[in-house]
């Protein structure tokens, strides 16, 4: 038997702990959702310090710098009145663009090397070919070529100039005439020949491939032949001169004469 003072006695402790538990409980609760709050705070925060460091998709050199220390920078990037902090190249490699003449734009191919010479320093470096336009500029009859030049040395520098010597065609033992030597008229080539009566014969001849000092002759000439180089106006067909060979360069099949 249990008197009842002591029956609600043990049922106001039963209540009174209970509560206790709900309250703790609601404490749990809040204090999960004040844990939340700081962790999200926290995640702000890092995000916010994230920005003080400014990571570039690339390995590169900074160029031009913008922005100073102290300097208001605007926020985002839709704004048009928003400017740079740092300009970045990559300079790893080198992109260089050349025109290549539409006698030769056929000819390219993606791969082939190239042989870079650098005006300022008269270094040498290879490239290869990695892309062009196939197609050519209306203006000055020619395809803009691009050629990627490794630079691990960052020797080259963006906006250096450069002569570029690139291997199209490869014709061997190709008999061939100072460029100075060849008289165009009327879409026709021809050459003033030095005969072995040292008289000047206009001979008319088929033209190949050229560079900036040579052309290939496919006719009209043979080996050995003397050629009159510039200064055409001063002879005529049938006049008697005396010559002077003049050594062009090794590779030259043809010499000249004044």
């Amino acid at each position: 038997m249990v008197a009842q003072q002591e029956l609600d006695d043990a049922e106001a402790k039963d209540r009174a702990a209970e509560a206790q538990v709900e309250s703790s409980k609601s404490a749990l609760s809040a204090a999960r959702q004040q844990l939340e709050m700081s962790q999200a705070t926290n995640s702000q925060v890092s995000a916010m310090s994230d920005y003080t460091r400014i990571t570039a998709p690339f390995d590169g050199v900074i160029t031009w710098r913008y922005a100073d220390t102290g300097a208001l920078v605007q926020a985002g990037t839709s704004n048009n009145n928003s400017a740079p902090v740092v300009k970045l190249a990559q300079v790893n490699i080198l992109r260089l663009r050349i025109p290549v003449p539409e006698s030769l734009a056929a000819a390219v191919r993606i791969g082939e090397p190239a042989d870079v010479t650098v005006t300022s320093s008269g270094e040498h470096f290879t490239g290869h070919v990695t892309r062009f336009t196939d197609a050519l500029d209306r203006t000055t009859r020619t395809m803009q070529v691009e050629i990627d030049v490794p630079n691990e040395t960052y020797k080259l520098q963006p906006g250096m100039y450069a002569n570029v010597a690139l291997e199209v065609q490869n014709h061997e033992n190709a008999l061939t005439v100072p460029i100075q030597a060849v008289q165009h008229h009327d879409g026709k080539a021809s050459v003033l020949v030095v005969d072995q009566q040292n008289r000047v014969q206009l001979r008319e001849i088929q033209t190949g491939m050229e560079d900036p000092n040579r052309v290939e002759v496919l006719a009209g000439l043979n080996e050995g032949e003397r050629v009159i180089v510039g200064n055409f106006g001063s002879f005529q067909p049938g006049q008697v001169v005396e010559p002077k060979l003049t050594k062009f360069n090794s590779d030259a099949s043809q010499g000249g004469a004044d």
